[in-house]
């Protein structure tokens, strides 16, 4: 699968298979052909495009991601290849098992300490305040968080990454900064399912996240040290165009030019274990670490710190 490629389908559009190309054929203008295994991920938010079987068959094979937006253009379903499913019934019993272990409380602990080392390197980065309470905080996660450390962490860092009247929101959120960061870790979180997936994994038994209406949970664990990624992508926009100062300018509609800028997240190289790693390698690492924590190989995952 390709790290780079993210295909958004925002016009009415047809996709069929063209001698092992996909052909992109819309109305006026000249087919489109696009190698299955170059794209990373596509996004389909035309409700008129159609695509045929075998393309998504072909995506399918080239390990690509499929996500279908719904009226306001953020994904709501998504395709998963079946790589590893020679082997999930062997990773399912070993996801049970430790589902039981301590070592699931020392892998939440892990997963929470980076994404607020992470969440301080944001700030850093951005030149924002707040830093430093956070690298501070990444130090007192204990096994399983009992003290809720992450929750106490997330509020000092949006209060700090983007000033008020500003307020998280996730599900229906329509305000310009929200609907990008919904967006982008939509991206990434089909991007650390595809490789959970492909890893054998079941995505609904999680480490950390255990809601029962959540076939995701899993990915919503290896999603959280990588968030920055996102968070950063969108803070960096909206301080280049002055959105925070005194006289904001409208960021625009989220489309085309805007998603492309956005989505570029996905080139940026994560450093793990003192080496950069483009994303989808750095999530792979992340997930095999994870499977080895599982078959009591090690008592470490790799996760990101920092690029």
């Amino acid at each position: 699968m390709s790290e780079h490629r993210v295909l958004v389908i925002e016009n009415p559009a047809h996709l069929r298979l063209d001698l092992g190309r996909i052909r992109i054929e819309r109305d006026g203008q000249d087919p489109a052909f696009v190698l299955p295994a170059d794209i990373a991920v596509l996004m389909l938010e035309s409700k008129i495009a159609t695509l045929s079987v075998a393309v998504l068959a072909a995506l399918a094979e080239a390990q690509a991601i499929i996500l279908v937006c719904d009226d306001r253009h953020l994904p709501i379903a998504l395709q998963l290849p079946l790589a590893g499913n020679y082997i999930s019934v062997g990773r399912l019993r070993l996801q049970i098992e430790f589902d039981a272990a301590p070592q699931k409380s020392k892998a939440w602990q892990q997963l929470v300490a980076a994404k607020i080392a992470n969440s301080a390197f944001a700030l850093r980065g951005l030149k924002r305040n707040g830093a430093l309470r956070l690298e501070r905080m990444a130090t007192e996660v204990k096994d399983g968080d009992p003290n809720n450390v992450e929750a106490q962490a997330a509020k000092h860092y949006w209060q700090n990454l983007f000033p008020p009247p500003f307020k998280r929101g996730k599900q229906g959120a329509d305000d310009p900064i929200n609907m990008r960061l919904n967006y982008g870790y939509a991206v990434l979180r089909a991007m650390v399912a595809r490789s959970l997936v492909a890893a054998g994994l079941n995505c609904a038994l999680g480490a950390g996240h255990h809601q029962s209406g959540n076939e995701f949970n899993l990915a919503d664990d290896f999603i959280e040290p990588y968030r920055f990624l996102v968070d950063m992508a969108v803070a960096e926009r909206a301080d280049r165009v002055g959105f925070f100062g005194e006289n904001p300018p409208d960021l625009g509609e989220f489309v085309g030019a805007a998603k492309r800028d956005l989505l570029g997240f996905i080139r940026r190289e994560v450093k793990i274990n003192q080496q950069d790693m483009r994303l989808n390698a750095a999530i792979d690492l992340s997930v095999t670490s994870y499977v080895n924590m599982l078959q009591g190989k090690v008592n470490l995952l790799h996760l990101p710190n920092g690029f």
